[in-house]
């Protein structure tokens, strides 16, 4: 069982990287399978990324059960590689950041911090039309409430930091 397929190009080699299902695995896993150029099948078999409960800030949402959702790329202009995803917190559903040791799609990665404490989660980094890049997230977790929320990142000492946005109508 698998979710969140997220298309990642490097070095003109695409990945699908995707989220094989805590209900299924119990502590599920973030992993990715090599593409072929066309995107028309998997080449190869999955590589495991990283588990859920490899993240201090995840908490089981029942006894040994931890959840992988929504990976999203971010490189920095530095150069580092960063991996926002989402699972449950301390207080909700969350984002935190995993960055790869070498900059590559495999890693290995290590967990770096949680981004968002709470209130939403499966976040996705685009630019906005004057070229910033905006986060957008859905929250809170509580259908049928939720809402896309949207957050500046601004680069930071090798991280990002997030600014809310607050869209007035009319503008």
């Amino acid at each position: 069982m698998a979710l969140d397929g997220t298309l990642y190009v490097e070095d003109n080699q695409p990945w699908m990287v995707f989220c094989h299902e805590w209900v299924q695995i119990g502590d599920g896993t973030m992993d990715a399978v090599r593409l072929a150029a066309d995107l028309s099948k998997p080449v190869g078999e999955p590589i495991l990324l990283f588990r859920a409960s490899d993240a201090p800030w995840c908490r089981a949402v029942q006894p040994g059960k931890y959840v992988t959702d929504g990976p999203c790329f971010y490189r920095l202009k530095s150069g580092p590689l960063l991996m926002l995803w989402s699972s449950f917190g301390e207080r909700g559903y969350a984002v935190g950041v995993a960055r790869s040791a070498n900059g590559s799609v495999l890693g290995p990665w290590t967990q770096d911090r949680q981004l968002l404490y709470e209130g939403g989660g499966h976040c996705m980094i685009f630019q906005s039309l004057e070229g910033r890049p905006m986060l957008v997230l859905h929250g809170p977790n509580d259908s049928p409430k939720e809402r896309a929320k949207f957050f500046e990142v601004h680069e930071e000492q090798e991280a990002i930091r997030l600014q809310a946005v607050v869209w007035q109508q009319g503008k």
